[in-house]
């Protein structure tokens, strides 16, 4: 008889534990983010270029000789109306590779019904029906009635259900549509206007006319509670994501409602507001577009205006705070319910100037690298450049707008696969990703920096005591680039173990040796990169240079303590690159060998230099 009580006790308590798991929700627990996977891109969709091209060119591999622009991670879609065509696993062998060549926590979009999936309710008579699935308010769970735990009947449900089933293994981030708050017909501002005034979205619910999902915005909500409910019972440690949002009114919107399709009112079937079910804010920012470098000046009867790129970069961080100032509103403070995680899914200003707005090849690369910079001392986990490349030249010239000058690299079409050709921004984000991929903000080291208000940046450092700092003068006058700053360096950056590289190292590799303490700035970002901790100079080196025997071919061996990316050139006395040996080459820890050949070299002294995340060195070699 104990034994039978002891059983149904057990028995009771699994069935509560199961019972509370699944009722658990944002306001309860948030999954650690803890990788330092940062960089990445948005992969856009080009004709005879398959989705592992596009990795290819973005991450780069080695097998195949292409070098990428050292992303580490991706932005890809599933969306349901693609899956419900082609199959739920038509691109299963496309994340296997993302994952070969060590993408990492990708974060992946979802949504967009097919035709029989999609609900045909109009709430907007002149924007045509709703774009959200259909039967949202079905059950999510029937108990395993129909072969699977959610109800068959309830589309969105199924849907994730069997996406996330698939994918779980090469998604870190699902993201619940994309731009759901797309103020696409708001002629009148509501979404932009301050509470207080006619229809804004602070104190009034987006009207379905005025925005992209034509529906309720508590009809979004209930998407995020469905994904939220499926995705956890599959992949709990996975993390949901409200999809890339433009405006902090719609975040307030979804905070202060539930999702009951009555006027979002809480009750016992629909608790809690939407911040309940979803982890991660991921949001977009054009600072050259959103408002960020203009400000009303009442005495002129016109806008101020500051298009340069330091007030671009701090645009990023001021539209990350404005919807963090919302988060704060409803207690997502880390006292009464967990903090979210932050990621950054599309940003850029273009390379030409629309409408008198900010817009040049060297505003373009300034800003990416400052605002890479900046979102890192934001912990902004995730930063997505838009796009992987540029428009076609069929559209520049038919429908040019800035958004198809926001590429990394050239129009690919046309183009012989991997001859594709990087935009400055590109070369600039390349130089970013590979110096600053893998590493933190050091906040402490750039306190130590103390720097004047007219120079901004930071250190970077990794696990390995590797330091890397970033510095420029600060932009200040409208429509130019121009600035001009001095700063001292202090014994620790002038200990004969940095060197300076520009925005676009990572196309000449060019290294320019630190002559003085004092460093010239301008408006364009310099990094300051070496081994602080010189551990590198102890009685193992990191590189070897042998002759080999038949004296034509030269062997070099190198030792890494880490996975990265490394270069090996061959230098003249006078500092200048005659021979590249290994290019950005993606390499394992451990001691590896090769070879290049003499042939065609003048005799004489050269240096050998390894360059990589956690050393710069070089080694003396005679030709003969």
């Amino acid at each position: 008889m104990m034994h039978r009580i002891i059983l149904i006790l057990a028995i009771h308590t699994l069935l509560f534990c199961l019972l509370t798991a699944q009722t658990k929700t944002a306001n309860d627990y948030i999954p650690p983010y803890q990788s330092e996977v940062f960089f990445g891109t948005n992969m856009g969709y080009f004709p005879g270029w398959t989705d592992q091209d596009l990795a290819t060119i973005s991450k780069g591999d080695p097998s195949k000789g292409v070098e990428g622009i050292g992303s580490e991670t991706l932005r890809p879609a599933l969306f349901g109306h693609f899956l419900e065509q082609w199959g739920y696993d038509a691109r299963i062998e496309a994340f296997k590779y993302y994952k070969s060549i060590g993408i990492q926590d990708i974060v992946c979009f979802i949504g967009e019904p097919s035709e029989d999936q999609r609900e045909k309710k109009v709430y907007c008579p002149e924007a045509g029906p709703s774009n959200h699935y259909k039967n949202l308010y079905e059950p999510i769970w029937d108990d395993g009635k129909n072969g699977t735990p959610v109800n068959e009947n309830n589309d969105f449900a199924l849907y994730v259900y069997k996406t996330v089933n698939l994918y779980k293994d090469y998604v870190k981030i699902w993201e619940i549509w994309n731009e759901p708050d797309l103020a696409d017909r708001d002629f009148k501002g509501h979404s932009l206007a301050p509470p207080g005034t006619s229809g804004n979205w602070w104190d009034n619910n987006p009207d379905p006319c005025e925005y992209k999902m034509r529906a309720p915005v508590f009809h979004y909500i209930r998407t995020l509670r469905i994904a939220y409910e499926v995705i956890k019972s599959i992949h709990p440690e996975g993390l949901v994501a409200t999809g890339g949002v433009g405006y902090p009114s719609f975040i307030d919107a979804v905070c202060r409602n539930t999702d009951n399709p009555n006027n979002g009112e809480a009750s016992n079937e629909y608790p809690l507001g939407g911040g309940a079910y979803f982890d991660v804010l991921s949001f977009h920012c054009y600072p050259h577009i959103d408002g960020s470098l203009k400000k009303w000046n009442m005495s002129k009867f016109k806008h101020d205006l500051f298009r340069h790129t330091d007030k671009a970069a701090q645009g990023v961080v001021d539209a990350k705070n404005r919807f963090l100032e919302v988060l704060l509103k409803y207690g997502y403070d880390s006292k009464k319910y967990p903090a979210k995680h932050w990621i950054l899914t599309e940003v850029n200003i273009p390379r030409q100037s629309f409408n008198n707005q900010l817009g040049s090849d060297e505003a373009q690369r300034n800003f990416i690298i400052k605002s890479m910079v900046l979102s890192k001392r934001e912990n902004i986990r995730q930063y997505h450049i838009y796009n992987l490349a540029e428009a076609s030249p069929h559209d520049m010239q038919v429908n040019l707008t800035e958004f198809n000058t926001m590429g990394a690299y050239h129009s690919l079409l046309d183009v012989p696969k991997y001859k594709m050709t990087l935009t400055d921004g590109g070369i600039a984000y390349k130089t970013t990703a590979q110096l600053l991929g893998g590493m933190h903000y050091d906040y402490d080291k750039t306190d130590g920096l103390n720097l004047p208000n007219n120079i901004d940046g930071g250190v970077f450092t990794d696990d390995l005591g590797s330091s890397i700092m970033v510095i420029w003068a600060k932009t200040s006058i409208d429509n130019s680039e121009k600035a001009k700053a001095e700063y001292t360096l202090d014994n620790n950056w002038m200990n004969g173990q940095y060197a300076i590289a520009a925005w676009d190292h990572s196309k000449t590799k060019i290294l320019q040796n630190i002559q003085s303490s004092s460093i010239e700035l301008t408006g364009a970002p310099i990094f300051i990169i070496g081994a602080i901790s010189q551990k590198n100079t102890g009685t193992t080196p990191p590189l070897e240079v042998i002759q080999s025997m038949n004296n034509q071919n030269i062997t070099i061996t190198y030792k890494l303590k880490k996975r990265g990316f490394i270069d090996i050139d061959l230098i003249n006395t006078s500092g200048k690159r005659v021979k590249t040996i290994l290019d950005q080459e993606e390499t394992n820890p451990g001691v590896h060998n090769t070879q290049f050949s003499k042939a065609k070299l003048e005799s004489g002294v050269y240096f050998v230099r390894l360059i990589s995340a956690d050393t710069i060195h070089t080694e003396k070699i005679i030709i003969r």
